[in-house]
């Protein structure tokens, strides 16, 4: 379980072994409690041959224990089974978790967080709904087919052989269904993705929609996403059960064809009531149960395919990053770019960028909505590494700089903040141990120092979710205080006060332009008598990047 690409289903299961052995033994009970029941019932007919009071009273005695037993088994069994059920069940979801948060950035960002969501959601549901009950279904079906086998082999071989005959060729029916019944599944899981994912993007609009009065439109495209998911779960219950149905008519055939053999046994004397009773019984066990274990086998397998995409990803998520480096990552002199390229979707975002900042300047990003400024602070953090042209801190390529303590030398302020349903204090270090001095610095530079006060318990003061309980310039100013907190070489802001009125807004740009760390900013507001302060002026239009003094930049934009 170390490393979650490697592991598989059955190797998980197998991960806790006692658990695992008993879950078995377990999913064997109930093959006892269905022979405990078929026996006792072909038993039963045995009181008619009795001839004496105590004889019928032992045989009857007999009977009841054999009536009740089976309930003691299910009751047993159950209790055993669920505990490890859960536990699995734990383990797939922490797996699925931790390798979505042990994903590098620019593999991450490959897909929308909706995505991941799903995969823990969705997906999960789908594996906890359908593996177990299938996987015990195949362990009582496979179990019970072949120690009935096994009995109607000693009992009578000539027709033990028939039953083996029938049973391989409906095992063989049921590989075929095999296949299908998988891709069925992973479109399912497809689309069930699909659906949380528009769905989301729907919800997260909805208060515009309602204030603006088109729902309408809305609601019809909603309505669609419904009927594709839906029709997509009706084709693959459509299919199940003609599986199902293929199956389960030729096992009718041969339990028909099963009492002619026995009943002709029965009247010539050969077996006695009891036998032939039981022997049709334990028939019809052996065949509907190689009719039921082909439809649950194939949803294992599906579930294996599911299994995998939780803790594996597809195949975006596990195709193999361009080697990390090994680089110690410093800024103590400058990060420049020379000649830097890239190309987002077909489309040349920058084209031969060439800029220099040196250690400690306050640089304001500049450019038209959708001209790659986003994407330039993208490329700074080692988001994107297939660009052209060099990208360098300190004269090292990004390339080849370890990314762990990249990262940690890099914060990020974004227009869209996201918040724990945790403590203030805990969103605004990230969990992480900082001297309480440094988190009163934090709040007071990040200017949260009225929220503070205001909140009930302070700083210890949980907040609802993502922060329902805050304005949108409070919740700005929180992630202000994490990069402050941070204290990190770099800081890279997107829009950091496009939420925030006048006021506020100029507080926390002359914070950012007070900071220690080197500073690039996206903004399109301008303060007067703050914005100046700015060292350098990056235009990108068209691809092309120009580098202004903010004088002569604010002379011609002012």
């Amino acid at each position: 379980m170390k490393k979650n690409e490697q592991i598989t289903l059955y190797q998980l299961l197998w991960s806790r072994k006692r658990g695992f052995i008993i879950y078995l033994v377990a999913s064997f009970l109930p093959i006892v409690q269905q022979l405990l029941m078929e026996g006792t019932l072909a038993f039963s007919f045995t009181i008619l041959e009795a001839r004496t009071r105590t004889e019928i009273s032992v045989r009857a005695a007999v009977l009841v224990a054999g009536m009740v037993m089976p309930a003691a088994f299910h009751w047993v069994s159950r209790r055993l089974r669920i505990g490890f059920m859960r536990d699995i069940l734990l383990d797939v979801r922490k797996l699925g978790f931790r390798r979505i948060l042990a994903l590098p950035v620019r593999v991450f960002s490959r897909k929308p967080r909706d995505h991941y969501l799903s995969l823990l959601v969705n997906d999960l549901n789908i594996f906890e709904n359908d593996f177990f009950l299938s996987f015990l279904n195949v362990i009582f079906n496979g179990g019970l087919t072949l120690i009935v086998l096994s009995l109607l082999l000693y009992m009578d071989w000539v027709y033990g052989l028939a039953c083996a005959l029938a049973t391989t060729m409906l095992a063989l029916l049921g590989r075929g269904f095999q296949k299908r019944i998988v891709r069925l599944k992973e479109a399912e899981s497809d689309a069930n993705k699909v659906f949380s994912q528009d769905m989301a993007n729907v919800f997260s609009g909805l208060e515009i929609l309602k204030l603006n009065q088109v729902e309408a439109p809305f609601r019809d495209k909603s309505m669609a996403y419904v009927t594709t998911l839906e029709n997509i779960k009706m084709r693959f219950n459509i299919f199940d059960h003609f599986q199902s149905g293929t199956m389960e008519t030729l096992g009718l055939i041969f339990t028909v064809l099963s009492f002619f053999y026995v009943g002709s046994g029965l009247v010539s004397g050969r077996l006695s009531l009891a036998q032939s009773i039981f022997m049709v019984q334990i028939t019809q066990r052996a065949v509907w149960g190689m009719v039921q274990i082909f439809p649950h086998l194939n949803k294992v397998r599906a579930s294996q395919a599911i299994f995998d995409r939780i803790v594996k990803g597809g195949p975006l998520e596990q195709e193999a990053p361009d080697s990390l480096g090994t680089l110690p990552f410093t800024l103590d002199r400058e990060l420049e770019a020379d000649r830097l390229s890239f190309s987002y979707g077909g489309k040349e975002v920058l084209r031969k960028a060439s800029f220099k900042i040196n250690k400690g300047e306050k640089v304001l990003l500049k450019g038209v909505s959708g001209s790659g400024k986003t994407t330039l602070l993208n490329l700074l953090a080692g988001v994107y590494n297939t660009y052209e042209g060099e990208n360098r801190y300190d004269g090292r390529e990004l390339k080849t700089l370890n990314p762990v303590p990249l990262n940690r030398s890099i914060a990020e302020v974004y227009q869209d903040v996201f918040l724990f349903e945790d403590t203030l204090k805990n969103n605004l270090t990230l969990y992480g141990d900082y001297d309480p001095g440094a988190i009163e610095e934090a709040v007071d530079r990040a200017g949260l120092r009225s929220l503070v006060q205001r909140l009930p318990l302070g700083l210890e003061t949980p907040l609802e979710e993502n922060g329902k309980n805050l304005s949108g310039g409070e919740r700005q100013r929180v992630s202000i205080g994490r990069a402050i907190i941070k204290q990190a070489d770099l800081l890279l802001s997107d829009e950091a006060t496009a939420s925030l009125d006048e006021g506020l807004g100029r507080h926390v740009e002359a914070t950012l332009l007070s900071l220690d760390a080197t500073v690039i900013s996206i903004s399109h507001r301008y303060y007067e008598g703050v914005t100046e302060g700015y060292d350098k002026v990056l235009e990108i239009d068209g691809g092309i990047l120009s580098v202004w003094q903010p004088a002569d930049y604010f002379k011609e934009t002012v």
